[in-house]
């Protein structure tokens, strides 16, 4: 297939679809789509809209690849639609070596491990380390980081006292209504339901305090805001 076909962009009222040639190496597509991107600059401006990507099977990393090609070359706020996302009934699949076992009881004042669930919420106590994962049903506390690596996926809400550096999918069967907060909130890769974003890393050797974070869904948009 010639290079001009390797992307074709159609707009669909707020929607934009980006058909990807299957059969194009990826540094083709992602040249075709840095030069269609600019040469359309001036009606992408300032605008909110999803983007699905379809035609051949992308890796998180090839996403945020092409994702970053858009945002830079245009002021536009982007969030990335996965369509075939699905996800089977979650259950803890995979636990970090620290313990992890349910407790039916009340949340003790003090108590001296926390790894329990109570309410359809885990409670984690600990960091996640690159390889380890949490999965589950209900909400998931984690009391601790979620470094670069590591996710949690939960059906319902995602929260961490403690940095979110790894993946974190909130929502995961389907639910836009879930969030993601964090006390600082720069993860690889945020879900909700079948929304995906990615969080801008921090600009090096500019200094600026972390703030507590929280990325919710509005308007089929991932929005992120201070808490």
């Amino acid at each position: 297939m010639p290079a001009k076909q390797a992307i074709t962009i159609k707009s669909q009222g707020d929607n934009i679809n980006i058909l990807l040639d299957a059969s194009a190496d990826f540094e083709t597509v992602t040249n075709m789509l840095r030069k269609k991107i600019s040469d359309a600059k001036e009606f992408f401006e300032g605008a909110t809209t999803n983007v699905t990507f379809k035609g051949r099977q992308l890796s998180a990393s090839e996403e945020k690849k092409l994702l970053d090609i858009i945002t830079t070359e245009t002021t536009m706020r982007v969030t990335l639609i996965d369509e075939e996302s699905t996800l089977p009934p979650l259950r803890i699949i995979k636990k970090p070596p620290e313990k992890f076992t349910p407790d039916p009881a009340p949340l003790p004042k003090a108590p001296s491990n926390i790894n329990y669930i109570t309410d359809n919420t885990a409670y984690y106590q600990g960091g996640l380390r690159s390889g380890q994962s949490i999965k589950y049903s209900g909400s998931v506390v984690i009391l601790g980081d979620v470094n670069p690596g590591s996710e949690v996926v939960a059906d319902g809400n995602v929260i961490v006292l403690g940095g979110l550096r790894g993946m974190a999918h909130a929502g995961a069967g389907g639910d836009t209504s879930c969030f993601v907060s964090a006390l600082v909130l720069q993860p690889t890769q945020l879900r909700i339901a079948h929304l995906i974003t990615y969080v801008p890393a921090p600009v090096k050797g500019k200094k600026e305090p972390p703030k507590a974070s929280i990325a919710y869904v509005k308007d089929g948009q991932v929005f992120i805001g201070p808490l």
